[in-house]
Parts: C-alpha cells; structure tokens; sequence
C-alpha cells in the first residue's frame, strides 16, 4: 500500500509531463518550415512542452477560478474537524433554516419546548453565519441556486 501511494502522489504531475513531452514530441514531426529555435529537437522540443505546460496550466487556473469546480471547503467537508462539531456547514443551515425551523415555528404556538428549541437553533445558525465568512458567501450562494426563499429565512443572517 506504501508503493501505491507514493505512485499516486506524482501520478498526476507524471501524467502531465509525459502528456505534454508525448505531444511537443509529436508536434515537432508536424512542423515542415524548422528554422530558427525549431531547427533543432534539443531546442524545439522543450519550447513546445512549455507552451503545453503553460496552456494546461492557464485552463486549470481559468477551470479553478472561473468556473468555481473546485471548492475551499471540501476538503474540510471531507475531513471534518472533530473538535469543531459545533461549525455548521452551508447545507446544514439550509436544512435547519428551510425545514426544522418552520416545523419548530409551528409547533411553538402550542408548546413552550419547541418555541425554545427553535430560538436556540435560530441563534445557533445565526451565531454560525456571524464567526465564519465562507459560511456567509456559500448560504448566500445556496439562496441564489434554490431560487425562491421564503421571507423568514432571508432575515435568519440579519440583525
């Protein structure tokens, strides 16, 4: 398992290097008119692999950043923090915000119990979207992608 995982840990990098050596190595062959820097493969070669690696490079920075498909909290989603149980994540929110807290609402009218337990719950999700910035953007992103959301739960994060 030891072998694997160091095999793993530069697959990814391998890929790529061999991936872009594989095509300059190949595009070298297609150029007809080498004069110049492409006269020669010593010369040719590493430049095309360059410009491969730098074109991967760009497509990944624009896939990152513009395209938002990967997330800064994954990974903590993934590994989640064990002594940090009290963090709620933008999904939770919604939950508890969309569907316990209506639920909790209405029940308060007849029992104290859940009156109390939905206060504790609004000011816990309240507390949660106050400490944590990204918790903030990514409710406000879950808010856009459902569409309509009730009046109630667009006041939860306001004072």
């Amino acid at each position: 398992m030891l072998q694997v995982w160091r095999l793993q840990q530069v697959a990814a990098i391998l890929t790529l290097v061999l991936l872009a050596l594989n095509l300059s190595i190949q595009l070298y062959d297609k150029l007809s008119w080498r004069g110049g820097l492409f006269e020669s493969s010593y010369t040719a070669i590493p430049f095309i692999m360059l410009l491969l690696v730098a074109a991967i490079w760009g497509f990944s920075i624009f896939w990152d950043l513009k395209m938002k498909m990967w997330r800064e909290q994954s990974a903590v989603a993934i590994e989640r923090n064990p002594y940090a149980k009290e963090r709620l994540y933008s999904k939770e929110i919604a939950n508890y915000s969309m569907m316990f807290l209506p639920i909790l609402d209405n029940l308060g009218k007849t029992d104290p119990e859940a009156k109390a337990a939905a206060e504790s719950v609004r000011s816990w999700i309240n507390n949660a979207l106050a400490e944590d910035p990204s918790a903030q953007i990514e409710w406000k992103e879950l808010q856009e992608f459902i569409g309509q959301v009730p009046d109630k739960v667009k006041r939860l994060g306001k004072k």
